[in-house]
């Protein structure tokens, strides 16, 4: 049996946000430890639970997403970031995977919590989740920074 992940949700809707920490503590291995509304929130439960992962929404009020990530990561660079968006498109996901998020998943109108956990396994074994619009926007970003 592998280590349980222990997540840290951040997501400012607080009906998802407690349907998915439901499903992920039936899950095997994974252990949603705490809700956060807002990105300082996570910053500051950051420092004091260390969780393994934190699955964070790409638009969050306080403090934004991207920063974030940023405070998160400068704070403990062992934390892994998933970010989670609404919008198949989204533009920040790109800003996030800069700022070092490890993936963006959609969440795609319904709750497709096996999908999330999935990539929960996926990112906390090391691995990068990007789907092909993501994909090519991080290509894209790339051609731009070489001409």
């Amino acid at each position: 049996m592998d280590k349980q992940i222990r997540v840290l949700i951040a997501h400012p809707d607080k009906t998802f946000a407690k349907k998915l920490q439901s499903f992920l503590d039936k899950e095997e291995n994974i252990k949603a430890i705490d809700l956060v509304r807002d990105g300082q929130g996570a910053v500051n439960l950051c420092k004091t639970a260390l969780p393994d992962l934190v699955l964070m929404d790409l638009h969050l009020p306080v403090l934004d997403s991207v920063r974030a990530i940023q405070a998160i990561l400068a704070q403990n660079e062992r934390i892994r970031i998933l970010a989670i968006s609404s919008r198949a498109n989204d533009r920040y996901a790109v800003e996030a995977i800069k700022a070092g998020a490890r993936g963006c998943i959609e969440r795609n109108g319904k709750d497709d919590f096996g999908a999330i956990a999935t990539a929960i396994r996926q990112v906390a074994r090391g691995e990068v989740i990007l789907n092909p619009t993501l994909a090519s926007n991080i290509l894209q970003e790339f051609y731009r920074m070489s001409d």
